[in-house]
């Protein structure tokens, strides 16, 4: 499956988050698939599995899977809005795993997915962030990158349910400043670990 990726550079949540729906009812019709590569302006999203008493008027209610997280400049977000290639969820929330952690290899850093499907980790600290949406087998939202971030905006909130202690980027991990022009190449290159045919079951 040959998909376009598209990096819109740093743009605000809203504009994108419109865009996005309107390619995800495009690719359900469709249209083909594209991924976006996106650093937002600081904001707090929340997911369906977000408790009422942690909303706050400054907080995004969206569709995706999930608790509360946050989007800011340093942090490379990727949005795959195409059709699954195999229709499980459990599969692309693997897909999505090994992505984080193919990108995290292109820097030296051994990653590790989660247990339950919503982030990559290297040693005990997490680093990327997954919450999505599927319709009609057609993906929305995805993962969040940290790079080279202010971490101290996460303790705003609890990030997934966490304590605000278990979150870092990649640049902390490695030791060096990894810049965002690095981290979307090596994203683009990952891409192809996203849309791989699924194997015959």
């Amino acid at each position: 499956m040959q998909i376009e990726v598209e990096d819109l550079g740093r743009v605000a949540y809203l504009p994108v988050l419109e865009r996005m729906r309107t390619l995800h009812e495009a690719v359900q019709r469709g249209a083909p698939g594209r991924v976006l590569l996106v650093e937002h302006e600081p904001v707090f999203t929340a997911g369906r599995a977000t408790p009422t008493a942690e909303l706050r008027p400054d907080i995004v209610a969206i569709e995706r899977g999930g608790k509360i997280t946050h989007h800011g400049p340093g942090q490379l977000t990727v949005y795959p809005i195409v059709p699954l290639p195999r229709r499980d969820v459990r599969d692309w929330l693997r897909r999505l795993e090994t992505f984080g952690v193919q990108v995290a290899s292109a820097f030296g850093l051994a990653a590790t997915p989660s247990v339950d499907g919503t982030g990559v980790f290297v040693g005990e600290r997490k680093f990327a962030s997954i919450g999505v949406a599927v319709k009609r087998w057609v993906n929305l939202h995805g993962i969040g990158i940290n790079v080279a971030m202010d971490l101290s905006a996460w303790r705003a909130v609890r990030p997934c349910g966490l304590s605000p202690d278990v979150m870092t980027d990649l640049s902390t991990a490695a030791g060096r400043t990894i810049t965002m022009a690095e981290a979307v190449a090596a994203a683009t290159s990952a891409v192809s670990l996203l849309l791989a045919p699924a194997d015959p079951v």
